[in-house]
Order: structure tokens, then C-alpha cells, then sequence
């Protein structure tokens, strides 16, 4: 069995992290459930006598201890069985190393593969090395990367993050890359930095100590960057935290930070270090702090935001820090220092409105500052967003409740203040009732907590507490919210989803070279129908172009970010088999056309339509539709689960 497919259906268990049935699994990799057991049987083989995949009447799932310990083993392999991707990283990693060159034929006995596979790989390099300005030149038998040291400083970076894509940059991580002891250096950092009143989150700590232990490991080796236009940072903040830090790598690990390192320690600092404390921030005072065009980029970004999604993310506090977190951002794209984030497919797949707001908003700075923004920067605009709009979304969809306890010595009232203590933020108490002989069915609230029992009604939501309010009741309560939270929302994406959908635009077994040519096709007959004008077409490409809309492997949601449609629809094509969508396989496509007077839907509607059609097991009942109507009846049932 290929490296590559094993890896693919380990990865998956692992995401998964529970029982995956055998069905849905081989729907996932568009193969028999025969061939699923085969490639699990052939991944146990080469793990026996332990047990890496589990399987039982509930399907098949990771041993998570056995898949640590294999990894544990697999690091201290040698250079043996690489796949061709590990084996170029490799020799990247060496050519970095080996300034004076490689020769073809020492490196061809000692990863034991052929001097063709050898000079192949190094044609495969060439497109990676032109992103960081590298390239391979050859004398001879020996071949030498050429470029500046800085660059190749980026491409070690770059080599480190992609080994360890799917992990956190742990301390740990880096130190056994680099033989750095990073412990105590890390929190002496730390102590620097606040001495500044300068902050790094866990995230960026990382990317940090990254840089400072490849710059470290350079200088070291003589290595050293050269420039000859630095800016004037001497009085900066940041100038002196980085001179200090220099006094402590000096001090650590004997190696001296000056000129040119300094600089772009400097700089890295400068882009992804903020403020410890906000206590003295405000909008009055902001600017002291941070230039006026930051502010005004920021201001008119929420306006936009608002004016397109009918999402207001405006607040003091909010303003302060997302302003800041922009600013850093400007600053490490244009000094090409974008950070990694290890959670964008999370983000991505398990927020996709958030994740689609921030590429909104990565697009109106990419635009007026004329820089470039990755996924994972994407990501981490996300964050702010999200943390804002979860607690926002919260405080605006309470739930309407009454409380029923008879009056007894004035027992309801320390109740109303537990209730009004633990779920103050998610229910809203408009009536509560102490005598029996009140009329119930007057009531209009979503949810009914009582101490008594009383008739059940379908009109609301029951919950019947223990007098003296246990931790079950606490439970008990929690459920119920969430139970009505996910019944308004069924019922708010049944009301707006089917009104989309035209039995014009339902297709199956459209298969194309990628997702341009794909959008393009289905773009056509949307013209063609009156939904959209021409130009829609490009709008909903340079979206795609910003990040990929595939969510877990499944299903595609195209779409523009300008929400001009002459009609809004939702255009729909069912592949048997998966087509490449950027780097990602899809079986479902749902292209969504939005007015903009219609524009409340995509905010309503958008993270619910995902995680029906992104998950496996929808998406091989969805499959299984041969027609329009059957595919809505379907969509309709998987709606009310």
C-alpha cells in the first residue's frame, strides 16, 4: 500500500478521533469497504504485534497509544525508507548545511536511493527555492544552494513548520530539531519582554524561539546576514527588549547578536510582540500608541463588515486589540514574517462564518496595504473575531424563560439568583410564578424551570429541578438550552436553505480540471438563468484564490465575498467520484449566489449548511440522490437530525 494513502487514513482516524464506520469510511477514500479492511489489515502489519487501527461492530478507530509510540520510533529511524517528499526536505536541510556544496553521488549512497532520483528531486525544488528567492546551482557533481543567508534562514523555518504542520511548535519540538535547552532561556525571554510592558502570546512564543535558535545555530557557523539599508530602530521598545535578549543569548549560548541580527530580531519583535497591558488604552488615547492609519483601517473594515455580513464586531476593547493585531500583521507580512498557526483547519471547518469574515477582511487589507496574507494569518483574525462574536451571538439569542416554585418562606428567591449566576448570559427570566393555580398554558417563554410537576406541554421545553438545586439540575438545564438553541437554528436554516435551491441548478458528474474551471462551468448557466451577472464569476474565483472554501475533505462552498447576485441560489453538483479542489478531494459542490438585500441569510445560514454537507456520513446519503428531488428530501431529513 502507498506511504502516502496510509498516511491519509491514519490522518483521518486521528481527526476523527472516535469510531468511524466502515461505510462511511470507504466513502471517504472512494473506495470498498473490501479495501478498507485490506489497508487497515496491511497498516496493523506493520505495526504488530501492537494494534495501530482498532476495529470493532462500531467501525474502526485510532489506538492513540500505539500511534504516539510509533512516532516516538519513527523519529529515531535513519535516513532509510524516506518518502520523496521527507527525502527533499533532506536535502534542503543538508544544502543549507553545506555551503561549500553536496556531492550528488555521497548523497545518493548515504539516503540510498539513485543519482537520478537525486537530480529529479532537485528539479522538483526548483519551484519551492524560487519562493524564497533560492536556487541550486551545479559544478559538477556537486550541486550548491545559491541565495542570501536570510533566505535560506526562511526556508529552514519553512522545512521545520511543514514537518510539523499538524502539531503545536512546542518547546520540545524545537529543542530536538536544533539541541537548543530552551527552558529556563524561554522564561528569562518572557521577563525581557514585560520589562518593555511588551507581550507574546503561546502561539507566537514559538515562532520566536524558532527564529532565535536557526539565527543562533547561523551565527554560530559563521553565517551571518548582511544588509546594508537598516532602518533606525534604535529607540523603539522592541530595539532594546531585542538588545537585551541578545545580552541573554550571549549569556546562554555564547553566541553574539549584532548589526543585521539585531535588526531583524528587532523586526521580529516589532511584528509579532503587542502590549502586556491595556490598562491605560483607550480610543481617546489609542493613537499615542498606534499610528492614526492603523485606526482608520481597522474603523473602516468594521463598517465594511457590517455593511456586507450584517455582523457588527464593533467595541472599545475589541477595537484596541484587533487594531494592534492588524498592525503586527502589516508589519510581518511586509518584512515577509507571517506566522504559522497549528489550528487554521480547526478554525476553518469548525467556524466557517467566523473563518469567512476574516478572509473578508484579509482581503480589504491585502487591497490597501498591497501586501499578501496566508491561510494561517487568516486564522488568527479569526480569532479575534471569533472570541468577540461568541460572547456577542450569546447576549443576543437568550432564551426566554419562567421559572416555576412555589413561595415558601422565600425559597425561589436564592434559585433566581443561582439560575440568574450560572446561565445569566444564555437565558433570559421573563416570569416567574409561585402559585399553583396559575394558568400555564398563557405561557410564551422558550423554556419552563419548575420545582413542582406540572403538564407537559409541547409549546416549551420542560426542565423539573430538585428543590435544593443539585449539580445534575445544573446539567439538566444546559441540555435543555442547547436542545432549543439547536431547534432555532434547524428551524432558521430549514426557512431560508430550500427557498435557494431550483431544480435548474442541480447537477451531477461535472468533472474538470480544478475548481476555477469548475466554478467557471457553474458560473456560466448562473448567467445564463439570470442569478448573476459576468463578473460574478471572477468575484467568486478571487475568493477561492484568498483560501480554498473545501471543508474535511467533502464538499466545496464557493462564493463571492461582494454579495451581488441578481438573485440569490445555491447551485448544487454531485460527483461520484471526488475532483480536486485545491488541495483538498470534494463529491459535493455548492456554489452560493447571495443578493444583497439577502445578505442576512449567508450570516444565518452558512456555518449549519457546512456542517451538514462536510460531514461523511450526510454526504454518502447525499451521494446517493439520483435526482433533485431525492436530494432535497434528503437535505430536509438531515436537517431535523
Amino acid at each position: 500500500m502507498k506511504k502516502e494513502r496510509e498516511r491519509e487514513i491514519i490522518q483521518f482516524l486521528l481527526n476523527k478521533n472516535d469510531w468511524v464506520k466502515a461505510d462511511i469510511f470507504a466513502k471517504q477514500f472512494s473506495v470498498s469497504s473490501r479495501s478498507i479492511r485490506k489497508y487497515v489489515n496491511e497498516i496493523n502489519e506493520t505495526t504488530s504485534p501492537s494494534v495501530l487501527i482498532m476495529s470493532s461492530n462500531l467501525g474502526y478507530k485510532i489506538n492513540e497509544t500505539v500511534y504516539h509510540e510509533m512516532q516516538h520510533k519513527k523519529n529515531k529511524e535513519t535516513t532509510v525508507g524516506l518518502t520523496p517528499l521527507e527525502r527533499l526536505y533532506y536535502l534542503l536541510k543538508q544544502s543549507i548545511a553545506h555551503s561549500e556544496g553536496m556531492d550528488i553521488f555521497d548523497i545518493s549512497e548515504e539516503i540510498y536511493v539513485s543519482t537520478s532520483t537525486i537530480e529529479g528531486d532537485l528539479k522538483k525544488a526548483k519551484s519551492l527555492l524560487e519562493k524564497f528567492n533560492l536556487s541550486f546551482k551545479r559544478d559538477g557533481d556537486l550541486f550548491i544552494l545559491s541565495g542570501l543567508e536570510r533566505d535560506k534562514r526562511k526556508l529552514m523555518s519553512h522545512i521545520f513548520y511543514e514537518e510539523t504542520k499538524d502539531q503545536f511548535l512546542h518547546l520540545e519540538s524545537i529543542q530536538s530539531a536544533f539541541g537548543y535547552d530552551l527552558k529556563d532561556f524561554k522564561e528569562e525571554l518572557i521577563k525581557v519582554l514585560a520589562s518593555y510592558n511588551l507581550y507574546i502570546n503561546e502561539y507566537t512564543i514559538g515562532n520566536i524561539l524558532l527564529h532565535i535558535v536557526i539565527a543562533t545555530d547561523r551565527v554560530s557557523q559563521h553565517r551571518t546576514i548582511s544588509e546594508d539599508n537598516i532602518e533606525a530602530l534604535t529607540k523603539t521598545n522592541e530595539y532594546k527588549a531585542a538588545s537585551d535578549i541578545a545580552k541573554l543569548i550571549k549569556s546562554e549560548f555564547g553566541t553574539t547578536f549584532e548589526g543585521a541580527e539585531l535588526y531583524y530580531l528587532t523586526i521580529l519583535l516589532i511584528s509579532k510582540a503587542t502590549i502586556l497591558s491595556y490598562d491605560n488604552l483607550n480610543n481617546e488615547n489609542l493613537g499615542e500608541y498606534i499610528e492614526q492609519r492603523y485606526i482608520r483601517l481597522v474603523n473602516e473594515i468594521i463598517h465594511k463588515v457590517k455593511d456586507y455580513y450584517l455582523v457588527d464586531i464593533y467595541g472599545d476593547e475589541f477595537l484596541i486589540k484587533f487594531t494592534l493585531h492588524i498592525r503586527n500583521l502589516i508589519n510581518r507580512a511586509k518584512h515577509n514574517y507571517l506566522s504559522k498557526n497549528p489550528l487554521t483547519k480547526q478554525i476553518k471547518s469548525s467556524y466557517p462564518l467566523i473563518y469567512d469574515l476574516a478572509v473578508f477582511i484579509s482581503n480589504e487589507i491585502q487591497k490597501k496595504e498591497n501586501i499578501q496574507i496566508n491561510e494561517d494569518e487568516i486564522a488568527y483574525i479569526a480569532f479575534h473575531i471569533g472570541a468577540f462574536l461568541e460572547r456577542q451571538k450569546t447576549l443576543e439569542n437568550k432564551i426566554t424563560c419562567t421559572v416555576v416554585c412555589p413561595e415558601y418562606y422565600n425559597m425561589h428567591i436564592p434559585m433566581l439568583k443561582r439560575l440568574e449566576q450560572i446561565f445569566g448570559e444564555q437565558i433570559e427570566i421573563s416570569r416567574v410564578i409561585t402559585k399553583l393555580d396559575s394558568d400555564f398554558g398563557q405561557i410564551d417563554s422558550d423554556l419552563m424551570i419548575t420545582t413542582v410537576q406540572i403538564p407537559k406541554r409541547t409549546e416549551y421545553e420542560i426542565v423539573h429541578l430538585n428543590p435544593f438545586f443539585l449539580e445534575e439540575d445544573i446539567q439538566k438545564i444546559q441540555h435543555s438550552i442547547t436542545k432549543i438553541n439547536k431547534k432555532r437554528s434547524r428551524t432558521k436554516l430549514k426557512n431560508h436553505l430550500i427557498s435557494l435551491f431550483d431544480p435548474h441548478l442541480f447537477q451531477q458528474n461535472i468533472y474538470l480540471k480544478n475548481e476555477f474551471e469548475m466554478i467557471r462551468f457553474i458560473g456560466v448557466k448562473l448567467v445564463q438563468l439570470g442569478f448573476i451577472e459576468e463578473g460574478g464569476i471572477d468575484d467568486i474565483i478571487e475568493r477561492e484564490k484568498m483560501s480554498s472554501t473545501s471543508f474535511n475533505n467533502n464538499v466545496a462552498v464557493p462564493h463571492s465575498m461582494q454579495m451581488n447576485a441578481l438573485k440569490s441560489a445555491i447551485s448544487i453538483v454531485l460527483n461520484d467520484k471526488p475532483v480536486n479542489w485545491g488541495n483538498n478531494c470534494v463529491q459535493i459542490i455548492a456554489l452560493i449566489a447571495l443578493n444583497k438585500e439577502e445578505r442576512s441569510i449567508f450570516r444565518d445560514i452558512y456555518d449549519s449548511f457546512i456542517k451538514i454537507l462536510s460531514e461523511p456520513k450526510n454526504v454518502y446519503l447525499l451521494l446517493r440522490s439520483n435526482n433533485y428531488d431525492k436530494f432535497i428530501n434528503t437535505l430536509l431529513l438531515l436537517m431535523e437530525e
